[in-house]
Parts: C-alpha cells; structure tokens; sequence
C-alpha cells in the first residue's frame, strides 16, 4: 500500500501503534514492502499442528517464531502442517466449472493471472477435443533465480574480498584486475580464483595456464549429482583431475582430505570466498539420511512457487480426477542436451511445444519410479540405490506395471520422432491495448496528433500551439467509405486508446469517429473490432498485426522458421558467437567454436534460398535481392563478421518486429520490416483468422467479401 514512501508509513504506524518506540518503527519501515502477498492469513494462523514435544496447538507462525526451522522446513514430514493444508485443500475443492472467477481469486499478479486463465483455456479444450480430462498435466517449474539481488560482477566481488585478506603470498588483485567481467563469468575461473589457485582436495596449485585442460582439472559436485541435481557454485569445487577420479561418486569426502585440508576451507569460508553452506558441506563426515535423499528426489518433484502452485491448485479444482505433476526445468535442460536435441530459441516458436513434450516425457518417468512421495520410494527399497544423474540410461523405469522408459532403442527412438515434428500450432492471445494515450513530450505548432487540452478551445488548434504525437491505438476497425470519384475503399483505422470507451458507447459514435477524426467519406463499419496480435493471411503470407506507423500497419510475421538438423547446429553456433560478442566487442571466432567458413557460407545460400522460392518471397522479395546482389560481398568478410550478417538475417524469419541491420554488406541498416497498407482494397487476398487457445479451431475471415 505504500510501496517505497517510508515517511508515509512510519506516520501511519505511530498513528496506529504508539507503543512502537522510533528505533521499531523505523526497523519496520525499512523492511520491502514491494509486489503481492503470497501467504495468506488463513496459511499463516488458522493452519494448526501440535508441537513435536508439547502438543500444544501451534500456527505456522507461531511455529517460526518458537522453533529455527524455516517455512519448508515446517511443511516437511517433521510437522504436520503440510497434512492440515491438504486436508483443508481437499474439504474445500469441489469440481468446479472453468471460469475467470477462479482466476480472479488468486493473490498472484495481473500478468500471472493472464498466463494462469490461458492455460486453463487450453486445458478446457484439449478436455473438450479428447472427450475427457487427461490422467496427468505436468508443469514446467522454471529455473531458480540464484543470481537475483546480485548487484555487483564477479570481478568485484572478489576484488573488494582480497582486499579484506591480509597480506598474500602472492598478488591476487592485480591478477584479478586484469580480467573482464566476462572472463569471470567461466566458472572454473571464477572457482580458481575463490580457491585462490589450489586444488580444493589436495590443496596442490593450480597451473592458471593450463587450467581449461580437462584432461589435468575438472570441477566436481560435493553432493553426487547421482543423488541431488544442485549446480549451483555452493556445490562445485575445482580439483586436479586425479583427485576427482579418487572421490569416484561418494559422500562424504574422504576423511584424509578432509582433516588435511579443513584448515585451508576454514580460511576461505572466514575470508568470504566460499559459503558457510559450501563448507558445511566439505567439512561433513556422515553420508546421507533416508529423509535426506527423499528431500533430493522431491526437488525434482516439489513445487514452492506460489505462482505455480496457484495454476495447479485451480487444475485440481476443475479436473480432480487428474494427477498434476511438476517437472523441473533443469533435469529437462540436462535430458535434451544428453540425447543432443538441439534447442534454438531465435529460430521459431516450436521450442516451446518441445519442450512441453519433453517435459511430459522426463516428468513421467520421475513419477513412475518416485510416485509422489519419494520417502516411500526410500523407506520400500532400503538400502537400494539410485541415481538421478544416470535415469536415462536404464533399461526400463515401470511401476505397477507401467512402463514410463524402455531403455536402448526404445523410447528414445519415439521421442526422436517427436521432437521431428514440425506441424506444431502456434497462437497468440489477441488483446486491446491500454496504458500510454500518447508520447508525453509536446511537439511544435503545426505538428502532432492529439491537441494540447481538447476541453480548452484556446488549446484545441494543433496549428497554433501543437499537440501530443504518437497517439496509442487500443485496436481497429474495418471500414468501407468513398474514395476518389465515388469509389468503395476499404481501410483499417485504428481507434485511440483516449477514445476508446466513448466510441465503444453506440455505433453513432464510432461512425463520427471515422468521419470527423479519420476523414472518412459515408463510412460503414464493416468489422467493429480488430485486436491487437490478430492474425492475418495476405496473398498467402501469415501475419500478426501488432501496431501501426502512420497508414501503415506493423505486422509480425506468423510463418516458423525450419531448418536441416546440419544449419540448426550452425545457427546455434552462430547465435551463442553473436550473444557473447555483445559482452566483448573483441572476441574472436576460434577452432574451439567449430565454425567453418563453408558452412557459414551455406547458411547465407540457404537464408537466400527460402526468401527467393518460399513462402517468404511473397513479402520479403525485395530482401532476397538485396541478398542476391550483395553475396559476394558476404563473401569477402571475415567470419566474425559473417556472423553478425547471419544474426541479422536471421531477423527477417522471426516472429517479431525486429529489423536487420545489413551495413555490413552494403544494405538498409533497417531492413526487412513487415508492413501493410491500412488501404486493402487491391489486396487480391486478405483474411482475419479468428484461432480459438490451442489452434485446433480456426474461424477464417474474407475481408474482401464482406
């Protein structure tokens, strides 16, 4: 309620409370106090437990108050909270038909809300198509955001560290001073630095020259990965490749090392080089408890978000017969990157299927051999191992007779197919625009397109005193009118977002509007409203119109982007090339980066290829010229800076408003920008298609014919 106005809120809390003293008041207010709420008072005071000792009737808050455990340390098998919430959850969560009210309820924010309800759409008529609900949804859980409050580099970090040390055998910072903010961001560099330059289980120096020698130093995960998928720096250390091949895959560390080398890890952990977590885990001499692996398994099966957990609660409402699942998005990350399923996120938007249909595949076999509730996986096979780093490579994962993984040429085999496809359906959420009316700054007299006070006549005259410019469209219409000598046009005018719910009053109105505002001539609406990411068909060309510039509308182009698995694997190389270039201008192409130039050449004569005799050339013809024209041109570039021509090129078959940037090779520094004229009339073929969520219902348009 008060966002960041703390004289605000410390008034209102001596107000409210005088019995705070200043130094509490002031304490309380400088608490963040930004965002949405995400436990409600009901979780926090009205879930009660008894206390593991006395019995007494504990809250949760209580509990976080009496004991040091932390929130999901409460709703661990160790309390019984996570019992009274399900039990709660389930006394109230009758199916309930799919509405926006079930969305409307939920302590999530606007956008969260917008993603939450089309998923539901979606769900509804996957249900509505198959004939019932599915036996399982599995949901994506996104990667943690270790990094975030982070507000200063690597570099120093570590430099404002060593300069707290006492005197060092040797001179670190000038060491670490003459590396970028980008070379720290490899890993084993910044590990050798937090080490200062020993190996982290013999403590033997580490030669820096050869430190991306894998075959002399490797970085090893504390916890086995076999046993807890934690890569996070707090897990990883690096060691001489010797000492990592002795540790094999066992915890804990052996207890030689760890009495040789506790000194050395006790002066890093106290110099702020390493965690106090790292080092726990270092220094701990006894393996693993059962509660301990189950809570490892349940990492991959356990949802905290409450965004998430929010979708999933409204999914059991509305279909309870059906099992929600979670998948995080690290093992699916892992299983594409083991079966070499190359992902490229600036190609097209079929990524996203893909990786949905990943999702269910890895998700499933974690369920299957898990269920749910992992401590009963440990608890009926004690003493069994497992081990999530090598899931994939059994030959099969079945419970109850389910098989979820055959393994050899089984599943993988069918995946692969999967993953083949290309037929995928892609939509988008059309929506009236809000927010901004126009461009804040006021242009000069004579110029703009919105008077400076419409309810002022004084300031109504754009040609004595200007306006506001950049006037912000809500949506379109379609409208016919006469032209010159009497002749139907028909145009897309756009309606203002400042006019927006006077003109959506009565027809009259939006009739005036064209008239008086457009400058239109006997004007018949022909279609009241066109949103925003409509999608259209021109002469056979997909797009979604997305704004305007003028008489122009600005369209994005709805056709994906396929290419052989050969140009994939360049264009990944070519795009990783490009994206850390951006972080150093200077950065070379090298042997390691396995870019050919012939095959760099290739993809230019593909690109040319499918802007010539593709879909493409119907709106983007003049592209392929330019292309044609300057090849040898392209040609005569390093391969550094063929790269960046391709990066550029790549705009033109993206789904966005990107332009290219072809200088480089003599082109427009703005090129390949979808534009349609908001006149259609000599349009030979144009239609609106109205998709319903999933794509499987489409309602096609012919805007000629109406």
């Amino acid at each position: 309620m008060f966002g960041d106005d703390k004289a605000i809120l410390k008034q209102r809390l001596k107000k409210l409370f005088p019995e705070l003293t200043e130094k509490q008041r002031d304490s309380i207010s400088k608490l963040p106090y930004r965002g949405w709420g995400r436990l409600s008072k009901v979780f926090l005071e009205e879930m009660e437990a008894p206390a593991p000792e006395t019995g007494e009737a504990w809250s949760i808050i209580r509990a976080l108050w009496e004991t040091n455990d932390n929130l999901m340390q409460l709703l661990s098998e160790k309390y019984l909270f996570a019992s009274a919430i399900e039990e709660k959850n389930g006394n109230e969560q009758k199916k309930r038909d799919i509405s926006y009210e079930l969305v409307e309820e939920l302590y999530v924010s606007p956008a969260v809300k917008r993603q939450i309800w089309q998923s539901l759409l979606i769900v509804k008529e996957i249900c509505k198509v198959m004939g019932n609900p599915p036996k399982r949804v599995f949901i994506e859980m996104a990667r943690e955001k270790t990094d975030q409050g982070r507000t200063s580099s690597r570099k120093k970090k570590l430099l404002e560290l060593y300069k707290k040390c006492k005197a060092e055998e040797k001179d670190w910072i000038d060491e670490i001073e003459k590396r970028s903010d980008a070379e720290m961001r490899r890993d084993k560099l910044y590990l050798y630095y937090t080490q200062k330059g020993k190996c982290m289980y013999s403590g033997e120096t580490i030669e820096l020259e050869e430190l991306w020698d894998n075959q002399k130093y490797d970085i090893d995960h504390i916890f086995p990965q076999s046993k807890v998928m934690d890569d996070s720096l707090d897990n990883r250390v690096l060691v001489k490749k010797k000492c990592n091949q002795m540790k094999e895959d066992k915890y804990p560390i052996d207890e030689t090392v760890r009495k040789k080398m506790q000194p050395f890890w006790k002066s890093l952990v106290d110099a702020g080089l390493i965690s106090e977590e790292k080092y726990k885990r270092l220094i701990r001499g006894n393996g693993f408890e059962p509660s301990e692996l189950a809570g490892f398994i349940s990492r991959q099966l356990v949802e905290t978000r409450q965004s998430t957990k929010a979708a999933a609660s409204i999914l059991q409402q509305v279909i309870p017969d059906t099992q929600i699942v979670y998948v995080k998005a690290p093992t699916v990350s892992k299983f594409r990157k083991d079966f070499k399923f190359l992902k490229v996120r600036e190609m097209n938007d079929y990524h996203h299927a893909k990786d949905a249909y990943l999702n269910i595949v890895v998700g499933n076999a974690y369920f299957v051999k898990f269920t749910s509730n992992p401590i009963h996986f440990i608890k009926e096979n004690p003493g069994r191992s497992y081990n999530l780093k090598k899931m994939f490579e059994q030959e099969r994962i079945e419970r109850n007779g389910e098989i979820a993984w055959e393994g050899g040429n089984g599943t993988i085999v069918t995946v692969r197919k999967f993953m083949e496809k290309n037929n995928i359906l892609v939509t988008r959420r059309s929506y009236e625009a809000t927010g901004a009316l126009f461009d804040q700054q006021i242009v000069k007299k004579g110029k703009g397109q919105v008077p400076i006070k419409s309810s002022d006549e004084r300031l109504c005259d754009i040609q004595k005193y200007g306006g506001y410019n950049k006037e912000a469209g809500a949506y379109f219409v379609l409208a016919e009118s006469e032209g010159k000598k009497g002749k139907k046009i028909r145009t897309i005018e756009y309606v203002p977002i400042r006019l927006k719910k006077e003109i959506q009053k009565s027809e009259e109105n939006i009739i005036r509007y064209l008239e008086e505002e457009r400058q239109l001539k006997n004007p018949r609406v022909l279609v009241p409203e066109i949103k925003i990411d409509t999608l259209f068909c021109v002469d056979g060309f997909y797009m979604w119109v997305s704004g305007r510039s003028g008489d122009q509308l600005l369209m994005q182009g709805a056709n994906q982007l396929v290419l052989s698995q050969e140009e994939t694997e360049i264009l990944k190389k070519i795009v990783q090339y490009v994206e850390r270039k951006k972080q150093n201008k200077e950065l070379k192409i090298y042997d390691s980066d396995h870019l050919e130039e012939k095959k760099v050449v290739m993809l230019y004569e593909t690109f040319l290829n499918k802007l010539t005799n593709t879909v493409y050339a119907k709106k983007l013809g003049a592209q392929a010229k330019t292309l044609t024209e300057k090849r040898e041109k392209f040609k005569e570039l390093c391969i550094e800076e063929k790269c960046i021509v391709l990066y550029e090129v790549l705009h033109f078959f993206q789904c966005q408003s990107a332009a290219a940037d072809l200088k480089l090779i003599g082109g427009s520094g703005r090129a390949g920008i979808l534009c349609l004229n908001k006149n259609i009339t000599d349009c030979s073929r144009i239609e609106m298609i109205h998709q319903s969520p999933t794509g499987i219902y489409e309602q096609t348009v012919d805007l000629n014919a109406l």
